[in-house]
């Protein structure tokens, strides 16, 4: 009877995207089982992924391999994890980008990545800026004069950086 081991076939992958989508398993079993692999999960295709240059997020989910010959099957199932770099990182100025002189503002940056990734501020230099604990979010208190200008945030990972911009007004 087939067997698939965790060495021939790791229950975790992670594939990035845009990178050769192939998920191989390697069985043993006397004769040579016939592996194939498809993706579980309500409307998703139960082809095997077909090796592509393009891998994407919705590659990412669970499959399931089966190892098959004359004397039975084994089954294995295969985790995969799609990790991608920053796609684009928008800027909100909460309340406003025109903001009154003493008035509390805060700027948050937001970008999708995987791994999550990390922030930095390239910003006026004054000293009322607070950062979250994330990074993500300066918040101003008081605003003055030193507080406008160029809100430039960049987010990075393993895979890549990207940054946004906004301008803050203070009148």
């Amino acid at each position: 009877e087939p067997s698939i081991a965790e060495s021939g076939c790791p229950a975790r992958r992670r594939w990035v995207e845009g990178t050769a989508a192939e998920l191989g398993c390697a069985a043993t079993g006397n004769p040579p089982p016939r592996v194939t692999c498809a993706k579980l999960g309500p409307g998703d295709s139960r082809d095997p992924p077909a090796p592509t240059p393009n891998v994407t997020r919705g590659h990412a989910g669970t499959y399931q391999c089966r190892a098959t010959n004359a004397h039975g099957s084994a089954l294995r199932n295969v985790t995969v994890a799609v990790e991608y770099g920053p796609a684009a990182v928008p800027l909100r100025v909460l309340p406003s980008a025109a903001v009154p002189p003493g008035a509390s503002f805060s700027v948050e940056c937001r970008a999708e990545g995987l791994p999550p990734p990390t922030y930095g501020w390239a910003l006026p230099p004054a000293p009322n800026l607070r950062f979250a604990p994330d990074n993500r979010t300066v918040a101003v208190a008081a605003a003055a004069a030193a507080n406008r200008g160029l809100y430039t945030c960049t987010a990075a990972n393993r895979h890549g950086r990207r940054a946004g911009s906004v301008v803050v007004r203070v009148e």
